[in-house]
């Protein structure tokens, strides 16, 4: 018996249904003249259609449910890997009846779900970010489809926009973790930062939103590779002893607070990558003023950590990376 993960399902007796008017001969002669014709395709189709509704489709399909377009998608899937696997020519090799060609078909179902289900730095995130929505500052609006906003907001769902997704790429990222394990992508702060954004940005967050939308801000993590579902939590702050830490915290909230919002609106633009044009136009002031703002909040910043040691220098300024960006919507007016 496999125990837990996407390969425990291996182990289950595969229901095949009524197999008494099934002809193998005739799927061994479609195979030999058209390699997958429309025999298999139908029951590769039968097959979808009897087991791929016991996996979540925002898993397993990213979709939002196993409609038929899904479900198309899926029996392509499950075509194009067995012809790439040479399992329709397995099949018709080792099949003594049609009962257990069917057996095998729905098998090769299966792990085409599990392939599917491969698990990225991004899934990870998903996962940590549907957890964390669970508790304040959020609050869940349904159940089905699962949705979320800000405790106390009545905002209605809206569109993302290419900016939300430019300004969650610009957060500041954890490093590789020197293994064969993915990186975490963002801290337990800067995640919570992210989905704050977010919230304010869209109102009311689908999960299915959630996810494109962190497959949109961060793609150069979709590559698909098994890991495990910790992977790279930990962070810098571990290199701070607890008064560092707490002092590292304290010089975080007198900058975020001292800075205007016009301030953090330039400092998010420079993080994301504007030039100081695209920000004087999104804050609505000349290019002489953002220069003014610039050595503003630069003054502020240099005032506050030019005595400490890097290590909390380092902390404060991913903090504060992350938390201009959440206070200026991106850099958005």
């Amino acid at each position: 018996m496999i125990d837990g993960g996407p390969l425990a399902d291996l182990d289950d007796e595969i229901d095949i249904g009524d197999v008494s008017t099934g002809d193998l001969r005739a799927l061994i002669e479609e195979h030999q003249r058209d390699g997958i014709g429309p025999l298999w395709l139908k029951e590769i189709r039968t097959a979808a259609s009897r087991l791929a509704r016991r996996y979540s489709p925002t898993v397993y399909a990213r979709s939002a449910s196993w409609d038929g377009d899904a479900i198309d998608d899926l029996v392509q899937d499950v075509a194009e890997r067995m012809l790439a696997k040479g399992q329709a020519e397995y099949i018709c090799d080792v099949a003594n009846d049609f009962g257990h060609a069917r057996a095998l078909i729905y098998r090769q179902l299966k792990m085409t779900l599990i392939d599917r289900r491969q698990r990225t730095a991004v899934d990870n995130l998903f996962a940590r970010a549907v957890e964390r929505l669970g508790s304040s500052p959020f609050e869940q609006v349904t159940k089905k489809p699962r949705s979320w906003r800000l405790a106390g907001s009545t905002a209605d769902a809206l569109p993302y926009s290419r900016r939300l997704t430019a300004s969650l790429a610009a957060l500041p990222r954890l490093p590789g973790n020197g293994t064969e394990r993915a990186s975490a992508i963002w801290t337990t702060e800067t995640l919570t930062d992210a989905l704050t954004l977010v919230c304010h940005a869209v109102g009311k967050l689908q999960d299915l939103d959630l996810r494109r939308i962190l497959d949109d801000s961060l793609t150069v993590f979709a590559t698909a590779e098994v890991v495990s579902d910790d992977a790279g939590i930990e962070h810098r702050a571990g290199e701070l002893d607890p008064s560092e830490l707490i002092m590292a915290n304290e010089l975080t909230e007198r900058l975020i607070t001292a800075l205007t919002y016009e301030e953090a609106a330039l400092l998010a633009g420079k993080w994301i990558g504007d030039s100081d044009g695209d920000i004087a136009q999104r804050v609505g002031v000349s290019r002489p003023t953002v220069a003014k703002y610039k050595e503003s909040a630069y003054a502020k910043v240099r005032d506050e950590l030019n005595s400490h040691s890097e290590s909390v220098v380092g902390y404060v300024f991913e903090r504060l990376h992350s938390l201009v960006v959440t206070k200026a919507g991106g850099g958005a007016p």
